[in-house]
C-alpha cells in the first residue's frame, strides 16, 4: 500500500471516535481496538491525537463526524480508492471489536462508506 497523507489520518481518528461514540456510549472494547489499530498506522500517532482530542472535549459525534469529512473533503486527490476501501475497513473492524455491533454503529458505517467515496 502507498504511503497515506498524515492529514487524512487527523479525520480519520475523528471518525473512529464519532463511530464509538455513535450509539451515546464509548464501549470500552472499541476504545481499546481503536487505540490499538489507530496507534499501529503509519500516521496513528495523528489519528490517535485526534481521538484523543475529541475523547477529552466530549466531541458531539456529528461534530466529530463533520470534521473528518471536511478534512477527507481538503485532501481528496490523496483520498484515492484504495485508500478510502482501508479506511472502511478499519472503521469495521472497530466496530466489530466488542462483538456486538449496534443498529446505529451499522448505519454509521453505512454513512461512512456512502460519504468516503464521494469524496
Amino acid at each position: 500500500m502507498k504511503t497515506i497523507v498524515p492529514n487524512l489520518y487527523i479525520g480519520l481518528g475523528s471518525a473512529v471516535y464519532a463511530l464509538i461514540k455513535v450509539d451515546g456510549q464509548l464501549h470500552e472494547l472499541e476504545s481499546i481496538k481503536a487505540r490499538n489499530v489507530l496507534i499501529g498506522e503509519p500516521h496513528g500517532e495523528l489519528a490517535m491525537q485526534s481521538f484523543q482530542l475529541r475523547e477529552h472535549y466530549q466531541t458531539p459525534v456529528e461534530e466529530a463526524y463533520s470534521f473528518a469529512m471536511r478534512c477527507f473533503s481538503s485532501h481528496s486527490k490523496e483520498l484515492d480508492a484504495p485508500t478510502r476501501e482501508y479506511f472502511i475497513k478499519i472503521m469495521e473492524d472497530i466496530a466489530k471489536a466488542d462483538e456486538r455491533i449496534s443498529g446505529k454503529e451499522t448505519e454509521f458505517i453505512r454513512r461512512f462508506r456512502r460519504d468516503i467515496r464521494k469524496v
